[in-house]
């Protein structure tokens, strides 16, 4: 019994995580992210590390907070009026 209920369980978070899709803003914010990666806009100390459903990026730079302005402005010229998306710093975290 432990054994197929265990199976049973898997297999609907397999299912369910497996439908789950970008929205259009993530989409865009990671479109854009990629496209001032590859132009060299972006250092590469700069992350993205989450974007929202409705478009909102965190990012984090690593060791300074060198290159932060120029990702923002990035962004913001390759999303433009499309949709209204923010990126802004990651709130900091503590180190192990």
């Amino acid at each position: 019994m432990m054994k197929q209920s265990l199976f049973v369980l898997v297999g609907l978070l397999s299912v369910g995580c497996s439908s789950a899709q970008n929205t259009q803003g993530q989409d865009l914010m990671w479109v854009a992210y990629h496209q001032c990666r590859s132009a060299g806009r972006v250092p590469t100390n700069v992350q993205l590390i989450r974007v929202d459903p409705n478009g909102h990026g965190w990012y984090q730079t690593y060791s300074s907070s060198y290159g932060g302005a120029d990702f923002e402005r990035c962004i913001t010229e390759k999303v433009g009026a499309q949709v209204t998306t923010t990126v802004e710093p990651a709130p900091p975290t503590l180190g192990p």
